[in-house]
């Protein structure tokens, strides 16, 4: 039974109480019966209390306590940015190989005098290398005076630098040379100013650029050992009769079969010769 119920019922109680007691009920029973409703009503609220006023709230205060409200601010966690740095490497550069010479030497577009000389490369001057050959005879450099390239010989050269991974060079054919001074030649011998001329033969050979010859006088022989000129067209030597007599001789390329020269044997003398049916050239035999 809720309390709004039990209420009404100590109402209708007491209603009736008023109503026995206007009907004459006797003091004593009367008072008698109000004091068990008044006491029944008591234990009731004492076991109940009435509903009622546990609602009841107390009025709000006129100066309300304010309520704190905590603001919490953000926290922010800041995170360290990495920045790779770039990685230097750092490469040896290996200095190109640089040639030099202790004296003034040709050089030429192969790996002997029978090639051209195309250039030289002074004392003083550097040239850098660019190959090398088998046996080390032979640099090829940067040409010092024109484009392209050229061969040095090693005998005066020094070579600073790594040479180790330089290429090996073939070497070029050999050129055909200007004029061949070997073979059989038809000579006049005389005076340097002309006059009475002797004939003669002549067998001469070359190795390389290197020359010999020999004219047999009848029974005395004179031997010619020279050296051919880089373009082929001069020889230079020294000749000799037996052990004590020598002296120089030079030869000059004409046309294509025939030379004029000179040999000293204490005075001037000329030495022109021909082959292959050709003429001896034109006066003078003599070239000095």
């Amino acid at each position: 039974m809720n309390n709004r119920a039990k209420i009404l019922i100590y109402f209708l109680l007491t209603v009736t109480l008023f109503a026995l007691t206007g009907c004459n009920l006797p003091s004593a029973e009367q008072n008698s019966f109000q004091t068990r409703v008044a006491g029944t009503v008591a234990a009731e609220n004492a076991v109940n209390p009435s509903a009622e006023i546990k609602d009841i709230q107390p009025p709000p205060p006129e100066n309300p306590i304010p309520t704190l409200t905590a603001t919490l601010s953000p926290t922010f966690t800041l995170t360290p940015t990495i920045t790779a740095s770039p990685t230097i490497t750092l490469t040896s550069t290996l200095e190109a190989p640089m040639a030099s010479v202790s004296t003034n030497t040709n050089c030429r577009t192969g790996p002997d005098t029978v090639f051209d000389n195309i250039g030289a490369l002074l004392v003083g001057e550097q040239a850098e290398v660019v190959g090398q050959t088998i046996g080390g005879w032979y640099w090829i450099i940067k040409n010092p005076d024109r484009s392209g390239e050229c061969w040095l010989w090693a005998h005066y050269a020094t070579v600073t630098g790594p040479t180790e991974g330089l290429p090996f060079y073939d070497p070029p054919p050999t050129p055909t040379p200007a004029f061949n001074w070997s073979g059989v030649w038809s000579v006049m011998i005389g005076p340097a100013e002309g006059g009475f001329h002797t004939s003669h033969t002549m067998n001469t050979a070359v190795t390389g650029r290197a020359f010999t010859g020999s004219i047999d006088f009848g029974g005395v022989v004179i031997t010619y050992n020279g050296t051919i000129s880089d373009d082929y067209l001069s020889v230079s030597g020294n000749w000799q009769e037996d052990v004590d007599e020598t002296g120089p001789f030079k030869l000059y390329a004409q046309g294509a079969s025939q030379f004029q020269g000179n040999y000293s044997d204490g005075g001037a003398f000329a030495l022109c010769g021909t082959r292959s049916g050709f003429g001896f050239p034109p006066s003078p035999c003599y070239r000095p």
